[in-house]
């Protein structure tokens, strides 16, 4: 685990992430196929990116691994549930790990993970996506964690702090999950980050 904080600012690296080329690796997604109306057009996209597409795998493959086991089991065991043959059983319990497998592929597709020159986002949903955003300057800190199952697949989780407003209980931390090149994304946040504060002291 990769521990941070944004406050400390780092002047030399203020403009790099605006300049960065669109063909950087860390672009690894064109922002224009976001759900309408989520950035506005005042904001700069930094970032539009999904999550490794091995996370539907690290997802189900717990449930697929049990139902897989399961129907072998009962294939060589010669058990059923009532009213359904020894087949039919097995048949069920593929079905379950399909269907488990399947949800957590529709879940991937409908996620981005977006950073803008003001917000930082977590989209999750098409038609009517469910949004979360902080201002970057409302961002206390940010972690990088690397599970085990992560480690395999060279991906990693950001996770965002947010600042507690006033008197509040500060908000639950976000993160995104299963990110590819998360060393090389989380830099890019920290930057952005360390500009937003730059240019609000400015203005």
């Amino acid at each position: 685990m990769i521990a941070s904080s944004v406050r400390p600012p780092r002047p030399a690296q203020m403009a790099a992430v605006l300049s960065e080329a669109p063909s950087s690796p860390a672009r690894t997604a064109s922002w224009s196929v976001l759900p309408r109306g989520v950035v506005d057009g005042s904001e700069i996209v930094l970032l539009a990116i999904k999550p490794s597409m091995i996370r539907p795998i690290l997802e189900s493959g717990g449930w697929v691994l049990l139902c897989l086991t399961l129907a072998s089991v009962v294939t060589w065991a010669r058990l059923s549930l009532a009213g359904l043959s020894v087949l039919a059983t097995a048949q069920v319990l593929l079905l379950l790990a399909v269907a488990r497998f399947s949800f957590a592929v529709m879940h991937w597709a409908s996620t981005w993970y977006v950073l803008t020159n003001r917000r930082v986002l977590d989209i999750q949903g098409i038609r009517t996506p469910s949004v979360w955003s902080c201002p970057l300057v409302a961002v206390r800190n940010t972690y990088l964690r690397v599970s085990a199952a992560e480690r395999l697949g060279r991906t990693g989780s950001i996770t965002f702090v947010p600042e507690p407003a006033g008197e509040e209980t500060a908000p639950a931390p976000r993160a995104w999950r299963c990110v590819a090149q998360p060393e090389l994304i989380h830099d890019r946040i920290r930057r952005a980050i360390e500009s937003a504060f730059d240019q609000q002291g400015v203005s």
